[in-house]
């Protein structure tokens, strides 16, 4: 008998990790560049991400979310939770709750 969607955790379904945000690398830079005058003027200015949280599907690495990991000092914040995320929630449960970002 196979298990039950609701039996498996989503971790067992997709994985999660932090890739670059996508652009060239001028762009990248770019980002690099504003996150360091952001954290120069303490924290006054928001820093732009220069990293995504990107979770695809085990089986055929499909993209199934990609949002921006916030902070470019922390950016394993976000992903730390969508992480924990993964372990608590099902498979079709994680897909609902990030709806509005899932691709």
């Amino acid at each position: 008998m196979e298990p039950d969607q609701h039996d498996v955790p989503a971790a067992d379904v997709y994985t999660a990790d932090l890739e670059p945000r996508p652009g060239g690398p001028l762009l990248r830079r770019a980002r690099v560049a504003a996150a360091f005058v952001a954290e120069l003027a303490w924290g006054l200015l928001p820093g732009p991400s220069v990293s995504d949280v990107v979770v695809r599907r085990r089986d055929d690495g499909a993209e199934v979310l990609r949002v921006p990991a916030g902070d470019p000092v922390v950016p394993g914040d976000l992903l730390r939770y969508v992480r924990e995320q993964l372990e608590v929630l099902g498979p079709e449960e994680f897909v609902q709750d990030w709806q509005p970002r899932v691709r």
